[in-house]
């Protein structure tokens, strides 16, 4: 077999929008590991939770559509740097393949977790699924306190799977969140909350 990792090249370590991301190589022998080639599978993007750079976290989560990656991304904001966890899936035939990646964040620093040794910080290096569909995301805020976030197979799936991916234009990114709330609130109506 081959061992797979997944990497972070950098052209920088802030400046926004251009190079890395996490990558995605092989090697044959883990005792002396070259990776040939290495595949950007989540780019760092412009004006994104993505835009200063981003890393693998959790161990790829595997589910009956795809790998489920549990990552942090980092944007410039007018506070500085803000780290915030987001998910992506990749192919199950090909971990490099990226097939869903939702727009915005999944978890990101409220109220005490923005304050702390490096404030506003969320992020992540370990999750659990239980054979029971459960599933464990711990995480870090500001470099001072652990975190579990709990949730499900299931609902990681639907959330990575029909989250729509950002249209990467503030005016589209607008719209597209009115159109989201607007069918939250008719799937609510129909449901009679």
């Amino acid at each position: 077999g081959k061992y797979a990792f997944y990497t972070r090249p950098m052209d920088d370590f802030i400046d926004t929008g251009s190079g890395g991301g996490i990558g995605f190589g092989v090697c044959e022998d883990i005792m002396n590991p070259v990776v040939d080639e290495e595949i950007i599978t989540s780019c760092r993007k412009y004006h994104t939770i993505t835009e200063v750079k981003n890393g693998a976290g959790a161990v790829p989560i595997k589910t009956d559509r795809g790998w489920i990656h549990i990552a942090h991304g980092v944007r410039n904001t007018a506070a500085g740097l803000r780290y915030v966890i987001y998910a992506f899936a990749t192919a199950l035939d090909n971990p490099a393949k990226v097939i869903a990646e939702p727009s915005g964040f999944m978890i990101a620093p409220r109220g005490i977790e923005r304050v702390g040794d490096v404030s506003n910080v969320t992020f992540t290096n370990g999750a659990i699924a239980c054979d029971n569909g459960n599933v464990y995301i711990y995480y870090a805020s500001s470099d001072t306190r652990l975190h579990v976030a709990a949730t499900t197979i299931d609902k990681l799936v639907d959330y990575v799977f029909n989250t729509p991916a950002d249209p990467l234009r503030s005016v589209e990114c607008v719209a597209q969140r009115c159109e989201l709330i607007d069918k939250n609130l008719k799937l609510l109506e129909e449901a009679g909350k």
